[in-house]
């Protein structure tokens, strides 16, 4: 079953078990009380990184899963190839060595993960025109925000993309707007590794303190609602966005003859079915009780 982009949630934090999390922090060296050298820092690989980061600690790495039909329940880091686990492993590394918070390439693995579990994005319905409304009727849609836009079309159109490790598919994917078109990606980070695994990769600047931190939930989008109101039924445009242009709309007659419901977007189902007891005379559970009594 295919999913529209309102319903995907590609920045979703990957569960990591406190007890196996590992540090990012480099050890402050300290003189010792008998003057000897202070240990240094411990390198971990970029393979335990992905075991206990992406796949919980477990001792095996659990084999690669395919998309299929039903299986969109499973933990999305499990359809990840061998060369992006491998690929990631390397990013992981390069995070390490720059001082770089672990969590930036958590979440472009979530990202690269719930792309392949989606069926490398084929299962994911491209944002339309007249595709999604709020509950008042008028259409929602999302852009990219200025500094986010400039920062795709700056990796689309760069160097680095040509020769990247990254999977292009994955790149279009996540930068275009139709697709992603509420990402929380970080897309400066993106654009760092990138180039820097690619052949121009020697020219990436020094990253500095940029990254030393991850901010959670920032976004890249910015939402537009609507002026015009539409029955959400039809998508057809109301004339003057009245509500009761909208019941008129969407209200159909009923082949018994029973009563005709308006289908007003603001009226609850407690109103509704209030309405239809009232005209047909249909005793209440209240009703009921009230003549047993009797």
């Amino acid at each position: 079953m295919r999913i529209s982009t309102s319903e995907q949630n590609p920045a979703v934090p990957l569960p990591v078990s406190n007890k196996e999390r590992l540090s990012t922090s480099r050890p402050t060296p300290e003189a010792t009380s008998s003057g000897a050298a202070p240990a240094s820092p411990v390198s971990i690989s970029g393979k335990a990184f992905v075991m206990a980061r992406l796949f919980e600690g477990h001792v095996l790495e659990p084999a690669v899963v395919h998309y299929a039909p039903g299986l969109d329940s499973m933990f999305p880091t499990y359809f990840l190839t061998q060369g992006d686990r491998e690929l990631l492993g390397s990013v992981y590394e390069f995070a390490q060595g720059e001082g770089i918070d672990l969590a930036y390439v958590d979440d472009l693995a979530g990202g690269i993960a719930h792309y392949r579990r989606a069926d490398n994005g084929k299962e994911v319905l491209p944002q339309r025109p007249l595709m999604r409304f709020d509950m008042e009727g008028h259409e929602v849609t999302y852009t990219f925000n200025e500094k986010a836009a400039a920062t795709a079309n700056r990796i689309m159109a760069g160097e680095g993309i040509k020769s990247t490790g990254f999977d292009k598919g994955f790149l279009r994917f996540a930068l275009d707007v139709a697709y992603s078109p509420m990402s929380t990606l970080n897309f400066d980070f993106l654009e760092q590794v990138v180039n820097r695994f690619s052949d121009v990769g020697a020219t990436v600047t020094d990253l500095g303190n940029r990254f030393s931190h991850f901010q959670r939930g920032e976004k890249n989008y910015i939402k537009h609602v609507s002026k015009e109101v539409y029955d959400i039924c039809t998508s057809r445009r109301i004339a003057n966005g009245s509500k009761t242009d909208i019941g008129k709309a969407s209200q159909k007659p009923d082949p018994l003859g029973y009563v005709n419901i308006p289908q007003d977007l603001s009226t609850t189902l407690r109103q509704v079915i209030q309405k239809y007891l009232q005209k047909s005379g249909i005793p209440t559970l209240f009703d009921m009780i009230a003549r047993l009594r009797c």
